[in-house]
């Protein structure tokens, strides 16, 4: 009410400072008849122009008042809950086992903060936490990451994975998801490397390749010959050495590896045939002719015949030549002797006596 006493007090002042005004202007007036006088009913108007302008501010004062006291009354008190401020940034670092990965897609995915790393590649969450009241705070991540954020991924990784942080004062609890996207990398696959093998002729090699791929991808391996199946038998024939090469594909990428397969030349002594034991008679002609082989083509063979045939092998017997003999043929190349006996038997022929001269007896 004091407040309204005050607006119309104010009001009549303005109404007498017009009126005040009017006077003025009509003695001044008077003294210049040719001068435009408002009329009445322009007084009227701007009386009742004043009036309104008092009238509003008179109502508007007391409603914003009004507004001030409500105001100050519905401000809100603080709240006790307690809120986690957290920002999760990619740090370089401990080596954590993968547990599971993200099998489905939510739209609530598409929201949450990610973190992208490539296979093989260390991370760490480092967790920004405060609290209002400043108690003291624990927190931890949940899978693929440990307690403290960390994990090494590996190879065969790739995927996308939700971890969750939990922060509690011990009483209050908030948790953030992040998603944890790790990219693959191909990698070729590996063959181990193998030493020079070693064998000789007549020997059976065999070669299985051991290839792996980081990504567990489906892998071709190719080996070059000898070795295409995977065993080799050798022969007299294979002394040497091979270069030996192994191919390794995942379809994108490719490995190779080689190395040396040594063949040792074994000696195959030469064969001796054609010979067996002979019979003849005295004064017949004796003829020997061993049939000499030798599988290493490259060997040069000498042949030799022990007496009374010779290493012509052709014995003209006479008939005194009766009797067995025995007679070895040797072939040598070099590296090994072979020798075959023959058994000959000359057979004795009797002849007449031959009267060569008769002379005078003196």
């Amino acid at each position: 009410m004091i407040g309204m006493n005050n607006n119309w007090k104010k009001m009549l002042g303005v109404v007498l400072v017009l009126s005040l005004f009017l006077v003025v202007v009509g003695c001044f007036n008077y003294k210049d008849t040719k001068s435009t006088q408002p009329s009445d009913a322009d007084v009227v108007k701007e009386i009742a122009k004043v009036e309104q302008e008092v009238s509003a501010k008179a109502v508007a004062a007391p409603e914003a008042k009004l507004a001030e006291a409500k105001t100050e009354v519905a401000a809100p008190k603080a709240s006790s809950e307690k809120t986690v401020e957290q920002t999760v940034p990619l740090e370089k670092p401990t080596e954590v086992k993968v547990d599971e990965k993200v099998n489905s897609k939510s739209a609530a995915d598409d929201e949450l903060q990610t973190v992208t790393v490539k296979e093989n590649e260390r991370i760490k969450l480092n967790a920004q936490i405060t609290d209002p009241d400043k108690d003291m705070i624990n927190f931890s991540f949940s899978k693929p990451l440990n307690e403290f954020g960390e994990w090494k991924t590996n190879y065969g990784d790739a995927g996308e994975y939700v971890t969750v942080l939990t922060a509690t004062d011990g009483k209050l609890t908030s948790t953030k998801k992040i998603k944890v996207v790790v990219q693959r990398v191909n990698m070729p696959p590996t063959i181990e490397l193998v030493q020079t093998i070693n064998a000789n002729e007549g020997e059976v090699v065999k070669f299985v390749p051991k290839v792996e791929d980081p990504n567990n991808d489906a892998v071709t391996v190719t080996v070059s010959e000898p070795l295409k199946s995977g065993v080799w038998n050798t022969d007299h024939t294979s002394a040497g050495e091979y270069n030996i090469k192994v191919t390794a594909t995942d379809g994108e990428l490719t490995s190779e590896k080689s190395f040396k397969v040594i063949i040792h030349d074994v000696n195959v002594p030469p064969e001796i045939n054609g010979i067996s034991d002979l019979t003849v008679k005295e004064g017949e002609l004796v003829t020997l002719k061993p049939v000499v082989t030798d599988l290493d083509s490259a060997d040069t063979v000498k042949v030799t015949i022990s007496n009374p045939v010779g290493d012509d092998g052709v014995w003209q017997t006479t008939y005194t030549d009766h009797g067995d003999y025995t007679v070895t043929v040797t072939a040598d190349d070099g590296k090994a002797k072979v020798s075959k006996q023959v058994k000959l038997t000359v057979q004795d022929v009797n002849m007449p006596p031959e009267i060569v001269k008769v002379s005078l007896q003196k």
